[in-house]
């Protein structure tokens, strides 16, 4: 079973935005001091599911993709020390400009490399922008189907039973593979790297790929997405003090007001 999974580089997400600022001419959020940098939540909720569905099978191996500029090798490194396989990257100061197809096809000339894949794990979205588009992508560029927000994964044979998360539930979807699936926080917690893994994985080189290699032009890349706007919203929620001698009195106010404004 040959297996990999899509990670992202983000901005720590817990940061408040008072310690960021916009470059609005570059349309880009620049932090106002260091701030650390980490691999997408779901991303590694997605790493967790691959690590569980892998130890269902004898021979598996993990491979995990990653794109971007000037990636922090021990930021990225952590699947390694969770028990990944190995680490395949494509880093390119264009990167950082690509929309979301740019970067959809950046990921997928590079699974096509080194694949083919029999599951590619997905985060569902990453934690920077929300746009939830890419796996979407890879999906239409390779004509792989894709199962979106996963919980489990189990075998049935040759094929898969699915759990997948909707509005008002859950839901058993029956597979074939090859797959791509998207995940969450509904898989659970990922599961802490080991002194061990965390030793190992500081020993494993990355793989690195160039445009290159993988026949990429930059023409065939350029953005066809523009941001027009970027800002951070602005919180007009207006608060009053309901006054009053008492409790009783405090009640009768607020009802009061709540009937003045039409709210019952």
């Amino acid at each position: 079973m040959k297996i990999c999974v899509c990670i992202k580089e983000v901005p720590d997400s817990d940061v408040p935005s008072n310690k960021l600022r916009i470059d609005q001419e570059n349309k880009k959020i620049i932090p106002i001091e260091n701030i650390s940098r980490i691999v997408n939540g779901f991303d590694l909720n997605a790493v967790e599911l691959a690590l569980r569905f892998s130890e269902n099978y004898e021979d598996t191996s993990i491979s995990i993709i990653s794109v971007g500029d000037n990636l922090t090798s021990d930021v990225i490194k952590k699947p390694l020390a969770m028990g990944a396989d190995e680490i395949i990257t494509c880093e390119d100061p264009i990167i950082e400009n690509l929309d979301i197809y740019g970067i959809s096809f950046v990921l997928s000339k590079i699974i096509e490399k080194t694949g083919p894949y029999d599951i590619i794990f997905c985060g569902r979205h990453a934690s920077d922008f929300d746009n939830a588009s890419v796996p979407f992508g890879i999906s239409e560029i390779l004509s792989i189907p894709l199962i979106n927000i996963v919980k489990n994964i189990t075998s049935k044979g040759k094929k898969l039973l699915i759990d997948r998360v909707i509005t008002d539930g859950f839901q058993t979807i029956e597979s074939e593979l090859p797959l791509i699936i998207t995940t969450g926080n509904q898989v659970g917690d990922p599961r802490y790297p080991t002194l061990k893994g965390i030793m190992e994985a500081s020993k494993k080189e990355i793989n690195k790929i160039t445009f290159n290699e993988l026949g990429i032009l930059e023409s065939t890349i350029a953005p066809k997405v523009q941001i027009e706007k970027l800002y951070f919203p602005e919180n007009e929620n207006k608060v009053e003090i309901i006054e009053g001698n008492n409790n009783k009195e405090k009640a009768f106010n607020l009802l009061s007001k709540l009937k003045e404004e039409g709210v019952i």
